[in-house]
């Protein structure tokens, strides 16, 4: 009963405002999103803004039907290009769909550029690169920034920025009773670090500002050097496609220069290669994030997530128990089956710290870490069980053995996080804290915690 009075109050706003089912607006957004998980919740319907004053308008028309006994359960998304199910869609309920908020404008005397969170990144590379400038987001042009920006974000450019949140200058938000703010280091500085990496906990974020940077054309034991090169970036990984019938490492390498750097070239020069595989060239930023995970299948998709330090034994038992979880696996229909390893060194640390206070805590010390992310894809729903059944073995067993090599680290990438992993508390008490004493001054009558759809919420 909440969700229909919530669907009339906006609709007395505005028809063109909400997107009901079996309508082919509604069919578009549904299939718009990457994974089929996220596809088949079938919200009561959409809500699709144009603009931050109408995203106030629908919140203030929705809250009054959103108590805890009322039931009103709210979504909010972007571009819909992450896999945690739940995480921007909800079933029978109401998804807020940004996909109008649109705009892109670059700031060169300030350098910053400003993206409406309705943007894909590729529009947003192609308008900086124009100026022969880049920009901290998303490694697939076809991801949104609000994944990544307010969840910490991991970028080409990681190394020497940071999280993809401590490039962001500003934030636009609109808080649950429809007042529209701004977060800064300057104006509302304690909301600012809470954004930058605090997830969908506190408002709508309809505007990002982030910095800008001069760019070129761009082609275990690096992470212990004394001084590593910065400029490049490297994911390892390895992995099953049933289309290819075999287990391959792929060497995904990032260069800010147009030459290979001596630090790439263990991974760049590794043989036995394949040769009709092997893409690394001199590039635009747009040209190779058009690259990234252009042909993977859109069907049912999931990411989980640990990480550990840095350290040859535990990545080695990682792949022991990715080989073990295959043959667990090697039966499902259409099976796309990964194991990457993606650095944190120190200098990403470091490079953080100095951009100032974010939600996540972790310090220059705590590095360098290895995030480990096992991605799957299938086909049937009759596979889910044993797929999240055999990640979560795979995982637990990975924890167990850091910890017995104290190797282990308190960490999870709140983005590849699947529902059930704390990525919230692993940021420590005392973050979780200040999360949620900015909830609580914002957000007074928690109605994100409340009525926000997602599973990474603050607890009380």
């Amino acid at each position: 009963m909440s969700v229909s009075k919530a669907i009339h109050a906006v609709q007395r706003i505005s028809n063109d405002l909400v997107v009901l089912p079996e309508t082919p607006p509604y069919d578009d957004l549904t299939n718009s999103y990457f994974s089929a998980l996220e596809r088949e919740l079938a919200p009561a319907c959409f809500l699709t803004p144009n603009s931050a004053t109408q995203v106030s308008d629908i919140v203030k028309a929705i809250k009054p039907f959103a108590s805890e006994n009322d039931g009103l359960k709210v979504a909010v998304c972007g571009v819909g290009q992450q896999t945690t199910p739940g995480v921007a869609n909800v079933r029978g309920g109401i998804t807020i769909h940004l996909k109008n908020l649109r705009g892109v404008e670059v700031d060169k005397e300030n350098m910053v550029v400003s993206v409406a969170a309705g943007e894909k990144m590729g529009s947003v590379y192609e308008e900086v690169g124009k100026l022969g400038l880049g920009v901290a987001g998303n490694r697939h042009s076809g991801g949104g920034i609000g994944g990544d920006a307010l969840q910490g974000g991991l970028s080409y450019f990681s190394y020497v920025r940071g999280f993809i949140s401590d490039d962001v200058v500003d934030f636009e938000v609109v808080l649950s009773n429809g007042a529209i703010v701004n977060a800064n280091a300057s104006f509302n500085p304690d909301f600012f670090a809470a954004l930058k990496g605090g997830g969908a906990n506190f408002g709508i974020v309809t505007r990002f500002t982030l910095r800008v940077f001069e760019l070129q054309q761009i082609l275990i034991d690096y992470l212990h050097e004394p001084e590593p090169d910065t400029g490049i970036h490297i994911c390892l990984s390895l992995g099953y496609a049933a289309a290819l019938g075999q287990i391959m490492c792929m060497n995904d390498i990032f260069s800010t220069g147009p030459e290979k750097p001596k630090a790439l070239e263990p991974f760049a020069d590794v043989q036995l290669q394949i040769d009709q595989m092997n893409t690394l060239r001199a590039d635009s930023l747009k040209g190779l994030t058009d690259e990234a995970f252009g042909s993977a299948a859109s069907n049912r998709v999931v990411k989980m997530t640990t990480t550990v330090k840095a350290d040859t034994r535990i990545l080695e038992y990682a792949v022991e128990k990715y080989c073990a979880a295959f043959k667990n696996l090697k039966g499902v229909a259409n099976l796309l089956f990964s194991l990457s390893f993606e650095p944190i060194p120190v200098s990403m640390l470091e490079a953080s710290a100095q951009s100032g206070e974010n939600a996540i805590g972790l310090n220059p010390s705590d590095g360098p870490l290895v995030v480990v992310l096992f991605y799957t894809s299938w086909d049937n729903a009759s596979d889910d069980e044993t797929v999240y059944k055999v990640n979560k073995e795979a995982l637990r067993a990975i924890e167990e053995e850091a910890r017995g090599k104290d190797v282990d680290a308190r960490y999870r990438y709140l983005k590849y996080a699947f529902p059930g992993q704390d990525a919230i508390g692993s940021y420590g008490e005392e973050r979780k804290a200040h999360l949620q004493a900015v909830s609580a001054k914002y957000d007074p009558d928690r109605f994100w915690q409340v009525a926000g759809a997602g599973p990474f919420k603050l607890g009380k």
